[in-house]
């Protein structure tokens, strides 16, 4: 295995996730990892109506310092494997979003944030119902012109997570696998990578897609052959895992991805700093 280390991780803490940590970690250690970066779920003013009908509360929210302190257990009860404790951080453009954002990151004790986009205009594309008299491109579209905005608002992140999640959806619900070509965007995309190159925000490669079965990874390759040509070299790789049996899913294949590409190094996080790992 020569990815080494899984830096996109949920467990029990996220809405959307019921796996103790220990499990991931358990699982983590059995495949050989060296280490794993906890990444769950902070998305400030997620729409209630955007989550499941059943759920109370507030949605995409958990106690920062139960959540550092159960961490902070673990590291001690599995010294074998490196932990790092990251969040996966929900980006809009509203103001109190934003400035929810800052404060959660700023002089922080975090290792590395995930800056993400789940929702396009306030409906998250998870839902059959948001594709009803839509085209890829036209949400595709809008989803990297958000994209760009939310980064250039707020961009104190360390790396920006499945940059064309929408895109997973696209290809469940409305056959966008035939639709969706990188290359239709790049007008758009290229300023949203220029813009990550310019701030040494690292580029996620998402390996969820593969596990449920959509043949493909977040970003799209033609958008990781994009980002080397423009000068592009931070990569961090993820699972995205909500289950153990997603930990690591798909690493071969992105291996293999990265490596036909040109990449020689993927980086984690130690306390917001790139770390360098060889993919040779």
């Amino acid at each position: 295995m020569h990815i080494k280390y899984d830096t996109h991780l949920h467990t029990s803490f996220s809405l959307d996730s019921e796996t103790p940590m220990s499990d991931q970690i358990k699982c983590a250690i059995s495949l050989g990892f060296k280490g794993l970066c906890f990444t769950d779920h902070i998305d400030y003013g997620f729409p209630k109506d955007q989550c499941p009908s059943e759920f109370e509360g507030l949605p995409f929210l958990f106690d920062m310092d139960v959540y550092k302190s159960e961490i902070k257990t673990c590291i001690d009860n599995y010294p074998e494997i490196i932990i790092k404790t990251g969040v996966e951080c929900g980006l809009q453009t509203d103001e109190a979003v934003i400035a929810s954002n800052k404060k959660l990151c700023s002089g922080s004790d975090l290792d590395q944030v995930i800056g993400s986009i789940h929702l396009i205009d306030k409906q998250d594309p998870y839902y059959p119902a948001f594709w009803e008299g839509k085209t890829v491109y036209e949400v595709m579209s809008r989803y990297f012109e958000l994209t760009l905005q939310t980064l250039k608002a707020f961009s104190d992140i360390n790396t920006l997570g499945h940059m064309d999640y929408a895109a997973r959806y696209a290809i469940k619900y409305i056959d966008g696998q035939k639709d969706y070509k990188p290359r239709d965007y790049f007008e758009i995309t290229d300023e949203v990578m220029k813009y990550l190159i310019s701030k040494d925000i690292a580029l996620e490669v998402n390996t969820s897609p593969l596990k449920k079965g959509l043949g493909t990874i977040n970003p799209h390759p033609d958008f990781l052959v994009r980002y080397r040509e423009l000068g592009g070299q931070l990569i961090t790789i993820g699972s995205d895992a909500h289950t153990t049996d997603a930990l690591g899913y798909g690493f071969d294949q992105a291996y293999d991805i990265l490596s036909d590409i040109g990449f020689d190094e993927y980086v984690t996080f130690d306390k917001r700093n790139p770390v360098s790992h060889s993919l040779v």
